[in-house]
């Protein structure tokens, strides 16, 4: 489940906008930033790229973040990111106000733990296919990651998202259908890599048949 300290980030209000001002910005080591949600005007902000950084680096994506701002402490979830595409830095941030009495939906990484046990007896291959569950709660129940424990999968098997049990405070809101993790066989893993050996190729008798 979440930890119990508080996670803050510091942002300054923006007046100006648009690509002169962003380029400023990001070149004095900050980063854009819009505020919105919870029926309230959206604000553009800046917050300093290093700590932002620093902050996804420690604690992910999915966290309540309290964003420092003109004075007030806003519980917020980072709604999306936007990364430079050659250097794959964060260029612009946006953030979402939640409010701690309602269920907000958010996207939480699956951590998957254990040996199963196709591969401890039978050579198979794990494949991890799904890496975060998109899920509601109140934000004050919003854990840091699911853990996904795959020691009884043996080998042709796998677990589904709806084998999840995860209690009354959480819903899940991915398709109870979708696999999480699955063991297959090395050859099941080549062939889907396409370096299973070639069929022996069966020489007919006789002429062949135009």
């Amino acid at each position: 489940m979440s930890e119990s300290t508080t996670i803050s980030l510091q942002a300054t209000t923006r007046q100006e906008t648009g690509k002169n001002v962003s380029r400023r910005l990001r070149a004095a080591g900050q980063v854009p930033a819009t505020l919105y949600g919870a029926d309230e005007a959206p604000v553009t902000s800046a917050v300093a790229k290093r700590e932002l950084a620093a902050l996804i680096r420690r604690h992910g994506r999915s966290r309540i973040i309290y964003l420092n701002l003109d004075g007030q402490s806003i519980p917020v979830k980072i709604a999306s990111l936007q990364l430079d595409p050659v250097r794959e830095t964060v260029i612009h941030a946006d953030f979402m106000r939640v409010r701690m009495n309602e269920r907000t939906n958010f996207s939480v990484p699956l951590r998957v733990s254990g040996e199963p046990d196709g591969v401890r007896n039978a050579d198979g291959i794990l494949d991890v296919v799904l890496h975060n569950l998109e899920i509601r709660c109140l934000p004050g129940d919003l854990p840091d990651s699911i853990d996904v424990d795959v020691t009884s999968l043996g080998v042709g098997s796998h677990l589904s998202v709806g084998q999840l049990k995860l209690g009354d405070k959480i819903e899940v809101l991915t398709d109870a259908e979708a696999v999480i993790a699955t063991c297959i066989s090395p050859r099941a893993a080549a062939e889907s890599t396409g370096d299973a050996p070639a069929e022996p190729e069966v020489i007919k008798k006789g002429k062949t048949e135009e």
